[in-house]
C-alpha cells in the first residue's frame, strides 16, 4: 500500500467522505486517517461509500444494520424504493450523474440510509445533488439531523428536475413560434428531444412522488420515523407541484406532434393537388402528341409546312379546354 495510503482510513474503506455535525448542526470534516464514530453523543455524522469500492462493501456488512437495508444499500437495483423500520429509513433514489466537468442527462441510482445519528449515502458514479450538498455544507449550511440533510439532498435533486422543467418550458415555446410561423424544418427532432426528456423527468418524479406519498399519506408510514415522515410530507408538495408542470409540458409536446403532423399533411396535399393539376393539363397534350407519333398514313398535317405549328396549336388549345372544364366543374379555383 502507498505510503500516503497507509493513514487514509477511508480511502480504505471506500468512504468518499464524512462529515460530523454538532449539537447545533454545523458540520465539519472528519480526519481522513479517522473512521466516524456512527453512535456520536450529541449531532449526527454523514458518510458518504463509492459502492463500488469491495471494502465499501465488505465495511457496510460489518455495521449492525437490518438484512433488507444492507441488501438494498449494496445491491445494483436501480428502481426507486423506499422502505423503513421503527428507527430507520433506506431506499434508492434517482440523481443526475456528474461528469469531469459539469451534470449530465444520465440519471444515477443514490442510495442512503437514514438512522437517528447517521445518515448513509452510496453510490456508483458521481452524482449532482451530493456534490451540491457537501459543497453547500462547506459554505456553512447546517442539518439539524439527518432527516433534514437528507431532505437538501432531495431538494438539490428536484431543484435540477425544475432546471430542466423551465428549459423544456421554453424549449417548447420556441418550437412552438416557429411552427405556427411555418419556419421549423426540424420540428419533429425537436419536439421528440422535448418529449424524451419530458418522459424521463415525469418517470423520476413520479417514482419520487410514490415514495413520498406513501410516507406521508397512507398507513404503510405509520411506524415510519416522525422526522421521515415530516421531510416526506414537505417534499411531496414539491413534487406534486413539479410533477403537474412536466404533464403541462408532455401535453404541450403532444399537441405540438399533432400540428406538425396536420401541417406536414396539409402540405403534401398542396402539393399533390398542383400535381395532380398538372397531370391533367398535360395528359390531353400527352395523347395528341402519342397521336402523331403513330407511323400510319391519314395523319392530317403530315405534308403540311406548318404541320409543327397545327399539332402545337392542338396541345395547347386541348390542355385550355381541359382546364376551362376543371374549373367550370369546381375541381380547381373558388
Amino acid at each position: 500500500m502507498p505510503a500516503d495510503q497507509q493513514g487514509d482510513l477511508h480511502s480504505r474503506y471506500g468512504i468518499i467522505w464524512a462529515y460530523r455535525f454538532d449539537s447545533q448542526g454545523k458540520p465539519s470534516l472528519v480526519d481522513r486517517d479517522t473512521l466516524p464514530d456512527l453512535a456520536p453523543e450529541d449531532g449526527f455524522v454523514w458518510l458518504h461509500l463509492d459502492l463500488v469500492h469491495t471494502r465499501a462493501q465488505s465495511w457496510v456488512g460489518e455495521q449492525d444494520l437490518p438484512e433488507s437495508a444492507r441488501a438494498v444499500f449494496l445491491s445494483q437495483e436501480a428502481h426507486q424504493r423506499l422502505d423503513h423500520s421503527s428507527s430507520l429509513a433506506w431506499g434508492v433514489s434517482h440523481d443526475l450523474t456528474r461528469d469531469v466537468a459539469d451534470k449530465s442527462d444520465t440519471v444515477g441510482a443514490l442510495r442512503w440510509i437514514i438512522g437517528e445519528r447517521f445518515l448513509f449515502t452510496g453510490r456508483r458514479e458521481a452524482l449532482q445533488a451530493i456534490r451540491l450538498t457537501a459543497e453547500g455544507l462547506n459554505r456553512g449550511e447546517t442539518a439539524q439531523n439527518p432527516a433534514v440533510l437528507f431532505e437538501q439532498i432531495i431538494e438539490y435533486i428536484i431543484d435540477d428536475v425544475t432546471d430542466s422543467v423551465v428549459r423544456l418550458v421554453e424549449e417548447t415555446d420556441t418550437v412552438e413560434d416557429h411552427v405556427l410561423l411555418e419556419k421549423l424544418h426540424d420540428g419533429p427532432q425537436r419536439v421528440g428531444a422535448v418529449r424524451r426528456t419530458a418522459v424521463r423527468l415525469h418517470r423520476q418524479l413520479s417514482g419520487l412522488h410514490v415514495l413520498f406519498r406513501r410516507f406521508a399519506e397512507t398507513h404503510s408510514g405509520r411506524s415510519a420515523p416522525d422526522q421521515v415522515k415530516a421531510t416526506a410530507l414537505r417534499l411531496l408538495q414539491r413534487i406534486d407541484a413539479l410533477h403537474h408542470d412536466v404533464q403541462l409540458v408532455q401535453d404541450r409536446a403532444r399537441l405540438l406532434q399533432d400540428e406538425i403532423a396536420a401541417r406536414s399533411v396539409s402540405r403534401t396535399n398542396r402539393q399533390l393537388y398542383v400535381l395532380s393539376i398538372l397531370t391533367a393539363l398535360f395528359m390531353p397534350a400527352t395523347f395528341v402528341t402519342g397521336l402523331f407519333g403513330i407511323n400510319v398514313k391519314g395523319l392530317p398535317w403530315v405534308e403540311s409546312e406548318i404541320g409543327a405549328i397545327n399539332v402545337t396549336l392542338a396541345c395547347i388549345a386541348a390542355a385550355v379546354l381541359t382546364l376551362v372544364l376543371l374549373r367550370r366543374r369546381g375541381v380547381i379555383g373558388d
